[in-house]
């Protein structure tokens, strides 16, 4: 494998746990991409980052929910992101700002740049965005981070979800009651997993040969480089079966 994705060995191992979503999820496989991430911290402090533009997309749509019990409901989920969010970013210690990673980093841009491409149109298609990227970023941070280490004196901290997700609980609400949401929000669920792989890509850390023969499949591709995609495609599927069991929880066709 690539000499460029040796690992260093000092710190605390790094665990992450990712969200059981249904029965029906098919196992997923033993195929480890660990070699392609970013520096521990790095992970880290993506993670934090996302959680916060991800509450700042989802408040943006509050004052567009007329009914006061499902904008307290919708609420309740954008400050589970923000707990969330400051839960990672405590890895770093006490900063003077929800922003401060120490000095790390950390992949704003790319995060910034997800969530202003899921423009909605209703905002149940913005709770739904939180509701199924925000579960694939999980799942994915949780392989590409497998076996990571931390450097010394910065641990990993795992932060529990509740057993019953609000996103799930408004979005199961709206379908009930409006007829025409659910191909809708279908059609929308699809469109995020186009987006949610582009997010995933830009977290690796991939050497030219690789990011050269995935920008282009027309190019050669030696065994070396056709063992990595494979591996990378691998967990691609993974992902896709959890986002649509995601979608399957609600009742959507993915």
């Amino acid at each position: 494998m690539f000499k460029l994705f040796r690992r260093r060995q000092k710190g605390t191992e790094l665990r992450v746990r990712s969200r059981s979503e249904s029965a029906h999820t098919s196992r997923p496989t033993n195929v480890r991409i660990d070699f392609l991430a970013p520096d521990s911290e790095v992970l880290v402090g993506t993670l934090a980052y996302f959680k916060l533009a991800a509450f700042e997309y989802l408040t943006g749509v509050l004052p567009l929910i007329e009914q006061p019990d499902l904008r307290a409901q919708t609420a309740s989920v954008a400050e589970e992101l923000l707990t969330r969010h400051r839960h990672y970013r405590g890895a770093f210690g006490q900063g003077d700002s929800e922003l401060d990673f120490g000095g790390v980093q950390v992949h704003q841009a790319d995060s910034d740049e997800l969530w202003s491409r899921l423009s909605p149109n209703l905002w149940q298609e913005a709770v739904l965005a939180v509701y199924l990227v925000d579960g694939f970023a999980d799942d994915f941070v949780a392989r590409l981070g497998k076996g990571a280490k931390l450097r010394t004196g910065l641990r990993w901290p795992v932060a529990e979800r509740a057993e019953a997700d609000a996103a799930l609980a408004v979005l199961a609400q709206e379908i009930e009651r409006t007829d025409w949401l659910a191909d809708r929000l279908a059609m929308w669920g699809r469109r995020l997993v186009g987006d949610s792989l582009l997010w995933c890509r830009a977290l690796m850390v991939l050497p030219d040969p690789v990011l050269r023969a995935l920008r282009d499949t027309s190019l050669h591709r030696d065994d070396e480089v056709q063992q990595v995609i494979s591996q990378i495609e691998a967990v691609h599927a993974d992902l896709i079966a959890g986002h649509t069991a995601r979608m399957e929880r609600l009742g959507l066709t993915a």
